[in-house]
């Protein structure tokens, strides 16, 4: 009996130790930071989405998110200790599902933070997001809410403004033609009942809304009206001073999410 115990004990102990060395996979938030003060909650809001091809870090700052490369690295686990004493390449360690730690040399020489010449260790855990910033993960991710009774729910695709809504067809061939090489490339707008999400390669918002049926939404103490040219195509009403312009865009109904766009972008950029 004891002999069982003791086997399923080691069982168990060898288990949680190869937990602890998977490669992390998901959206991470920062939890720890130790540096020069120790270790500290971490200081600010910062993400790792990590995928088999790139690594992402997304900071949060109120509302708004930007998307970096920062890392220039897929985070596979590489163990806490350095090849050699003269090694200073990051380190991913403590990896699993759940959780992950990055180890990394800084030569910050005044940073509040970050120590001069010695390593820096953050602590990243899954699941854990700030209230605004699961809506920005969920509508960067695809698994945004959206409401069936209300068509203008979901993610849209931006692909332009236009002057005026005159020959569409013909225009609208001009922005598809332009759109790959357009500042508007992989620019989404997620609607849900509540919020406006607001994606491109760099970064992105997230903006109460209230809507107005299918035919006008309200942001900020602005209203703005909504034409629809077709059941997947939509031109938003943007006023500027005395001039109205129109934000083309259109349903993405593949499923392709944001994230895939962004990181394509990213690695495609690397070439």
């Amino acid at each position: 009996m004891k002999k069982t115990i003791v086997t399923m004990l080691m069982a168990t102990l060898a288990m949680g130790m190869t937990a602890q060395t998977e490669n992390p996979r998901g959206i991470y938030k920062m939890t720890t930071l130790t540096g020069k003060a120790g270790e500290v909650k971490a200081p600010f809001e910062q993400y790792k989405i990590c995928t088999d091809s790139v690594t992402l870090m997304v900071n949060e700052q109120g509302n708004r998110f930007s998307i970096q490369d920062t890392d220039h690295q897929v985070f596979n686990y590489t163990g806490e200790q350095p090849m050699s004493e003269g090694d200073k390449s990051s380190l991913i360690y403590d990896s699993n599902a759940k959780q992950f730690k990055l180890k990394w040399w800084s030569t910050y020489p005044y940073h509040i933070h970050f120590p001069h010449n010695d390593w820096c260790i953050e602590k990243y855990e899954s699941g854990k997001y700030s209230e605004t910033s699961k809506v920005f993960f969920d509508a960067l991710t695809g698994a945004a809410e959206i409401d069936a009774s209300n068509p203008l729910t979901g993610t849209w695709r931006f692909i332009g403004f236009m002057d005026e809504l005159r020959g569409i067809k013909k225009e609208l061939a001009k922005l598809h033609k332009q759109y790959p090489t357009s500042r508007y490339f992989n620019t989404f707008m997620i609607f849900t009942t509540q919020n406006l999400t607001t994606i491109f390669s760099r970064g992105g918002g997230v903006d109460k809304i209230e809507l107005d049926g299918k035919k006008a939404y309200m942001s900020a103490g602005k209203t703005y009206q909504i034409k629809w040219l077709s059941k997947n195509c939509i031109a938003i009403e943007d006023r500027v001073d005395y001039r109205t312009d129109w934000m083309i865009l259109e349903r993405v109904t593949d499923d392709s999410t944001p994230l895939t766009h962004i990181t394509t972008q990213y690695l495609a950029n690397r070439k």
